[in-house]
């Protein structure tokens, strides 16, 4: 069964922020990932600290994203972030045994994983409109990127309910997902359908 992890995203989220967040991770997803790039510092480790509460509740994994020093001071060694982040702070690997590192293409892929990534985002793998600007990297590249490394490979971006039966023959690991799972009406039979549409 493929793995279905979680993105956060507040500004996609017109109820109540931290409601839809609990909804989120008692759902049948295994991790969360804390995104949220447009908060301080202070107000990130905040948030993170909460939601850890909300994921030890209900047995889910959280991981960090983008604010490594707040990884680093709560001791949560799990953390996402960008090829370009990693590459500029290469001491995380001495905190993480959970890194994953969001990439585009194939060589960049390598190099994460030369680099030390446990494994890769993929994205954006269908048109999204959080990502309007830029052409999606589609199915086949995600297919190179999976036979190029030997970690996990997660795909990213525009999957839902019909998009997600594309992958069924790509050797992913399993999916992220972000506005789909953040404005649907309800998050457990959402992640319960993707999971039959699989």
């Amino acid at each position: 069964m493929l793995k279905i992890l979680a993105i956060t995203n507040h500004a996609l989220v017109s109820t109540n922020y931290w409601d839809r967040l609990e909804k989120i991770v008692a759902s049948p997803i295994d991790s969360i990932i804390l995104r949220e790039k447009t908060l301080s510092e202070d107000d990130y480790a905040e948030y993170a600290q909460r939601l850890l509460k909300i994921c030890n509740i209900h047995d889910k994994t959280c991981i960090l994203h983008n604010f490594g020093k707040v990884a680093v001071r709560l001791h949560i060694p799990r953390f996402q972030c960008s090829l370009s982040y990693l590459e500029s702070h290469s001491s995380l690997l001495y905190y993480m045994t959970n890194l994953g590192v969001s990439v585009h293409t194939v060589a960049e892929a390598k190099r994460a994983e030369e680099l030390g990534a446990t494994y890769i985002m993929a994205s954006h793998v269908f048109p999204t409109s959080c990502k309007k600007d830029m052409p999606p990297i589609g199915v086949d590249t995600v297919r190179e990127i999976c036979q190029a490394v030997s970690i996990p490979v997660y795909a990213l971006g525009g999957i839902n309910l019909e998009t997600i039966t594309q992958l069924r023959d790509v050797p992913i690991t399993g999916v992220a997902l972000m506005s789909s799972l953040l404005t649907c009406k309800n998050p457990s039979t959402y992640v319960e359908a993707l999971k039959s549409n699989l």
